[in-house]
């Protein structure tokens, strides 16, 4: 397969809704908090909007990709590593997160917020919380715990963290670097441990047609 066929079906795999669902999720933030601006309260709101919406979204759309594969056991006979291969899907997601982080930090500026602080957090609490969410999709095989995870994570930085650890390096620089090992030590999980992905009894793929 040569690199062209070989990437659009990669992402094809990963699913357009998670494929789009990191840059959807950045749009929306960054709608509400231009429009937000300038009201009362609405700086601290657009600062939540712009900090908090793509890591989550993003995290949902990891955790998604990782447990909707239903072939897995033909993967594992493949000469590709089956962790390469949600690699490859990942680094679509990533790309989406990017453009995403591309808008909310041009908000930012427009905003009366430092556009590197905002991006260095959004870098933070992106991989944070996708690190997160791949672990225990791996662990447990689906999504669902995952979602709440991040949620609950979500929501103890917006009401603890925030308030207790400046924003900055201090804050961004432990949550990227715990995130970036919790990705690499779930995807090096998926080639010892890989069976909690594979649900017996479900030998169709995710497009095939059935009726009820």
């Amino acid at each position: 397969m040569t690199a062209t066929p070989w990437l659009i079906h990669e992402a094809r795999r990963c699913g357009l809704p998670a494929l789009a669902l990191p840059l959807l999720a950045a749009l929306a933030a960054a709608g509400a908090a231009a429009a937000g601006t300038g009201t009362a309260g609405g700086t601290l709101a657009a600062r939540t909007l712009i900090t908090g919406t793509l890591p989550v979204a993003t995290a949902l759309a990891c955790a998604s990709v990782l447990a909707r594969e239903h072939l897995l056991e033909l993967h594992l006979t493949l000469p590709t590593p089956y962790p390469r291969t949600v690699a490859r899907r990942l680094a679509w997601l990533g790309t989406t997160a990017l453009l995403g982080t591309t808008v909310l930090t041009a908000v930012a500026a427009t905003t009366a917020q430092d556009p590197v602080r905002t991006a260095l957090e959004l870098l933070g609490t992106t991989l944070l919380l996708s690190g997160c969410a791949l672990r225990l999709t791996a662990r447990t095989g689906t999504a669902a715990p995952a979602a709440g995870l991040v949620v609950a994570l979500a929501l103890g930085k917006l009401l603890l963290v925030d308030h207790a650890v400046p924003d900055g390096p201090a804050r961004a620089v432990p949550a990227a670097v715990l995130g970036a090992l919790l990705i690499t030590t779930s995807l090096r999980g998926l080639a010892r441990h890989p069976s909690p992905l594979i649900r017996p009894g479900r030998t169709t793929g995710p497009d095939d047609r059935r009726t009820p």
